[in-house]
């Protein structure tokens, strides 16, 4: 876990009793989306884990946060225009997830945006595009907040409604991690040397 995500955890975890997670849940959506390295989705599982009652509310201003944040993005892209964009970004201009998005964006507009929130897809490249088509921003907004909203509530809901098969699932895949690691210790570790009186 890198140090942003370690702190989005700990930023959760001091909210976890309060009011105010929901809003904490927010922040830190706009955070991460802002970073463009951050992948939400598993601190909407830690927040949802810690107030399980409080799933919507959480979905909801999560799913408000992350779609801020892709505004902000998106006005920064746009600002850019294409030449500098280019510059700064040239692995996301040259890869299939810019030519896809960009294709999408050109034959059904703004509501590709909204797809493309709502499903597991990296989202910046399909933001770039549609930074440099000029597509109007409330509807950016509206798109980006529908689709997160759509997403985030179907991952808060699974997670409140069976965090049994959750937590068993990952505990699963930690103790299979630790098998892993356990046995690369014991190749990599030396062997102890025989004594010479046997």
């Amino acid at each position: 876990m890198g140090m942003l995500e370690t702190r989005f955890v700990t930023a959760l975890t001091r909210a976890a009793d309060r009011q105010a997670l929901p809003w904490v849940a927010a922040a830190i959506a706009m955070a991460a989306t802002l970073s463009m390295s951050v992948p939400y989705a598993s601190m909407l599982v830690a927040a949802v884990l810690m107030a399980p009652r409080r799933w919507w509310t959480i979905a909801l201003s999560s799913s408000l946060g992350a779609a801020l944040g892709a505004a902000l993005l998106y006005l920064v892209f746009h600002h850019l225009g294409w030449a500098r964009l280019f510059a700064a970004y040239p692995e996301v201009v040259r890869s299939a997830a810019w030519a896809d998005a960009s294709g999408w964006l050109r034959r059904y507009g703004v509501i590709s945006l909204l797809v493309i929130a709502a499903l597991p897809l990296p989202l910046t490249p399909a933001l770039m595009f549609a930074a440099i088509s000029r597509l109007p921003v409330v509807e950016v907004l509206a798109a980006l907040w529908i689709g997160k909203l759509a997403k985030y509530t179907a991952y808060a809901w699974l997670t409140a409604r069976y965090p049994g098969r959750l937590l068993m699932r990952g505990e699963a895949r930690m103790m299979a991690l630790h098998g892993v690691m356990a046995q690369a210790t014991q190749a990599s570790a030396p062997r102890p040397r025989k004594s010479g009186a046997e």
